[in-house]
């Protein structure tokens, strides 16, 4: 059994010891090396692509869903300024009526809600994301009810885009007024037998 030559790092028609290799004295050896560094470099430049576009379309993903985000908290900062509005509004309403003091209140009650609005407008994701984790730390139980009071909004905004059903669209476990009671087909008179006959 022979051992591969550990002095030439394995390679044939290398020079040993401080021998140098003279020139155009190159192997078959040296050509398959050349290849492996090229297969290797294509490799890593594959690879280099494949990291690029990766990052790339992480990139993408992260702008779309921060735009998106944007895109929501601004359509609720208008809401919320609108809301705004109507308050002072009310308070203009109620000053002309000689109501000052409801007028102050709602005018007060404007103000909160327009600064609510302006730091959506301005605020972004990481700011308002440590702000919150600032007021639950501070105060926790008024996060929980906002949490409570947000999840009640969007259960109801929920039920109210559940789809109509046509009143001609009768399922199996549904009972129309008028109509027969559910499973026991179409030919069940309750006067010959039914649950109302006389025993």
């Amino acid at each position: 059994m022979t051992m591969p030559d550990t002095r030439s790092g394995g390679r044939e028609g290398a020079a040993f010891g401080d021998e140098q290799a003279l020139p155009g004295s190159g192997s078959a050896g040296e050509a398959g090396a050349g290849s492996e560094n090229g297969a290797r470099e294509q490799i890593r430049q594959a690879r280099d692509k494949v990291v690029d576009q990766a990052k790339s379309t992480l990139r993408d993903a992260r702008d779309r869903a921060g735009s998106g985000l944007n895109e929501g908290r601004r359509r609720a900062a208008e809401q919320i300024g609108g809301i705004g509005g109507a308050f002072h509004r009310t308070s203009e309403q109620l000053r002309n009526e000689d109501q000052a003091k409801f007028a102050d209140v709602a005018d007060t009650v404007g103000r909160q809600i327009d600064r609510v609005a302006d730091y959506l407008r301005d605020a972004d994701g990481r700011t308002m994301a440590r702000d919150i984790e600032n007021l639950a730390r501070r105060q926790p139980a008024l996060v929980f009810a906002g949490a409570f009071a947000l999840g009640v909004v969007a259960a109801r905004f929920l039920k109210s885009s559940e789809p109509e059903y046509d009143s001609d669209d009768v399922g199996y476990g549904r009972i129309q007024p008028g109509g027969q009671p559910a499973g026991l087909g179409s030919n069940f008179d309750p006067g010959v037998g039914g649950f109302d006959a006389p025993a």
